[in-house]
């Protein structure tokens, strides 16, 4: 119960959310898992198959490439990761891994050389047994998940999602980067395909960009044609900025994308998000928007930046029957990202809604995950959350309102965002 809850107000604002629903508006799941409800060989397929967070982790710690991506066996991968993940205390991935042996497998004992065989077993013992993709959707009460999709899947995993009234909700969003930062770009084309996921329900927009493309650019004029198209239906577009990718050039070779070579990229942001932004605004086309940035020494001018076009009007800020949203913000300063993740840059990010924005606004906690355990990221979110609140009310830089603090918890954790989402 006390993990990450630094007081007893802290414990008492976590029990208040402890059990509320999970919206998860970003992750790269994999849609036909959950269609098939998708069971797992073993723990290394559901924990280390597709996690590059862990990858990372074992290769600074000096773990050969083929104990992490290459041909050695499932059980000698799961070992190699045990083995290191002592050294790494205090680290998210260590923080994560044992609450989700707790929580998925009821496992409380270290994961570490000595015990990982008999975690293997127990584990692979309970996956055998039918723990399942949607055994552990419902476990953690996930309500609704984003998937990231091009724009030219035919999103036949959706659509029969749809038809089969899943117990979660599962919505497509369009990643147009490949088709974008060409130069010869078909908008026609992918003007065709957003209005095709609209009608699969999709609401959302998603862009990773090392940097605002330069205005004047077909990079530029692309990016700006999507916002407004995403404004004329009311969607979102989440704005994924910083990262430098593949950043190891004999390895990504070896592995392919999304393998841990992508780090935290040094290119200014704030001068062309606030032109985008402004472009935007002055034809009244600038559509709800969540930034996420990846380097920490720009967030709080970035957050400042948002800030100034929270006024601008959008029929996306009114109630499925025409009604203002109150107490929302059009423009979201989204969850510390990434390489963020973690305790530290959680606390900024919050300090940074506290001093520049209304904290009581924000929408919580995504995972950005490709894995089905990564729910207990809400947890941890959430845990961070409470004794923060908790603390700003113990020194008195909040109220020390029980009524108003748990509020505020419960808007954070799940209700903006469904709110938001018009859930």
């Amino acid at each position: 119960m006390s993990h990450l809850l630094t007081s007893k107000l802290a414990e008492t604002l976590y029990v208040s959310i402890e059990g509320l629903p999970i919206v998860d508006y970003h992750t790269h799941l994999p849609a036909d898992e959950i269609l098939n409800d998708h069971s797992f060989e073993n723990i290394w397929e559901l924990w280390l198959k597709h996690d590059h967070y862990k990858w990372r982790l074992m290769r600074c710690c000096g773990v050969a490439e083929n104990l992490i991506t290459g041909d050695a066996s499932p059980k000698e991968k799961f070992r190699a990761f045990a083995s290191i993940l002592p050294l790494a205390i205090g680290n998210p991935v260590h923080q994560w891994a044992h609450m989700e042996l707790e929580k998925i497998f009821n496992i409380t004992i270290p994961l570490n050389a000595e015990t990982a065989d008999q975690i293997w077993t127990q584990t692979n013992r309970d996956l055998d047994s039918g723990l399942r993709v949607n055994n552990l959707l419902q476990q953690f009460k996930v309500k609704l998940i984003a998937t990231t999709d091009d724009p030219y899947d035919d999103l036949a995993s959706h659509k029969a999602i749809a038809a089969k009234n899943h117990p979660t909700k599962v919505l497509p969003t369009f990643r147009p980067d490949e088709h974008v930062l060409e130069d010869s770009i078909d908008l026609t084309s992918l003007k065709e395909r957003h209005d095709y996921f609209h009608g699969m329900g999709c609401q959302m927009s998603d862009h990773g960009l090392a940097q605002i493309p330069r205005p004047g650019t077909p990079q530029y004029e692309a990016l700006k044609a999507i916002a407004k198209w995403n404004h004329e239906k009311g969607w979102i577009m989440q704005l994924h900025l910083g990262p430098q990718r593949q950043v190891n050039t004999r390895l990504s070779g070896q592995t392919g994308p999304d393998a841990g070579f992508d780090t935290i990229g040094s290119k200014p942001q704030a001068e062309r998000l606030i032109y985008f932004l402004d472009d935007l605004d002055q034809s009244d086309q600038l559509p709800k928007i969540i930034l996420y940035n990846l380097n920490p020494n720009e967030s709080a001018s970035l957050c400042a930046a948002l800030q100034n076009f929270q006024q601008a009007s959008s029929k996306s800020l009114v109630l499925p029957d025409g009604r203002p949203l109150a107490g929302q913000a059009k423009l979201q300063y989204g969850p510390a990202w990434w390489h963020l993740d973690h305790v530290r840059g959680i606390r900024e990010q919050l300090n940074i809604l506290t001093s520049m924005s209304a904290l009581g606004t924000h929408i919580g906690m995504l995972t950005d995950s490709r894995s089905f355990t990564s729910y207990v990221r809400h947890d941890y979110y959430r845990r961070i959350l409470c004794s923060f609140l908790a603390e700003k009310a113990e020194t008195g830089e909040m109220p020390n309102d029980h009524t108003l603090l748990t509020q505020t918890a419960q808007n954070i954790a799940y209700h903006n965002i469904k709110t938001y989402l018009s859930i």
